[in-house]
């Protein structure tokens, strides 16, 4: 029997109940706001975050213009962004105690991650903290780190000077990331990828690991990124077999430098770099 009503897909229904769910989120938080001073100003929601998704860094810096301090609301719960320098100060040095990554940042990152000093807290996080600072001393920096960076930023200059002699067109931008990966790659691991001269298993890795990174990045904007990782399905599934890609080379690496301990070659690593 014709009603005369049109047929609607499930697809928009969905994203029309997901529209209404944060237009009510975001009124009922501008109505509470009101009798609590106390907290930042409500800016919008997450699904503000995925419509401005390509754009998200200027989505941001938009808002920062209007607030120093903000609010986006999930589902659950609420994000705030800020750029009060007192307040950095404040959560970084002056409570840092107060201000852990928490068990939802743990629950995003850590597939990729782990328990490493990005993902731990407490107890654990010191412990990495002083491990990484071995690497960051001012002799290090000195004797091995310097020596590290001059090395590829020789090699940069290098290839952005032919790249202009010939005027050849290049990617400026994934030069830098390639020169900043081999760079810091050889200081923490002892191994250089080599991305810069295009070494096929260096470039593979920092690839997978870039994507890796850019799909844990969407599980804070994607308030559904579970039921995609239960499903196995799109950004969850390329994210899953680019940490296959990131896992495979560095266990790779790992055992090789257990090796070189156990064999007393602990300067090995070192050997890699041309001062």
């Amino acid at each position: 029997m014709a009603t005369g009503m049109p047929e609607c897909s499930p697809a928009l229904l969905v994203a029309a109940g997901l529209a209404v769910l944060a237009i009510c989120s975001y009124l009922a938080a501008i109505v509470v706001g009101r009798g609590a001073a106390r907290y930042p100003p409500v800016a919008g929601t997450v699904f503000h975050q995925v419509y401005h998704l390509r754009r998200l860094h200027d989505y941001y810096t938009d808002l920062f213009r209007e607030h120093a301090t903000f609010r986006l609301l999930a589902p659950g719960r609420r994000q705030i962004y800020t750029s009060d320098t007192a307040v950095v100060e404040y959560i970084l040095r002056t409570n840092f105690a107060n201000y852990g990554k928490g068990a939802s940042n743990y629950d995003k990152t850590s597939d990729l991650f782990g328990d490493g000093i990005f993902t731990a807290d407490g107890d654990k996080w010191r412990q990495h903290r002083k491990i990484a600072s071995y690497d960051f001393s001012a002799r290090a920096l000195r004797d091995f780190s310097g020596g590290v960076f001059n090395r590829d930023a020789a090699k940069l200059a290098h290839i952005v000077s032919g790249n202009a002699a010939a005027k050849q067109p290049m990617d400026f931008q994934d030069l830098l990331m390639k020169a900043t990966m081999d760079s810091i790659f050889t200081i923490a691991v002892g191994v250089d990828l080599d991305t810069l001269s295009g070494s096929e298993e260096g470039s593979r890795f920092a690839a997978a690991l870039d994507d890796a990174s850019e799909f844990t990045l969407l599980r804070f904007v994607n308030a559904f990124w579970k039921v995609s990782r239960f499903l196995n399905v799109g950004a969850e599934a390329a994210l899953r077999r680019r940490i296959e890609v990131v896992d495979e080379f560095m266990y790779k690496r790992i055992r090789a430098r257990a090796e070189e301990i156990s064999d007393g070659d602990i300067g090995k690593a070192h050997d890699t770099v041309s001062m």
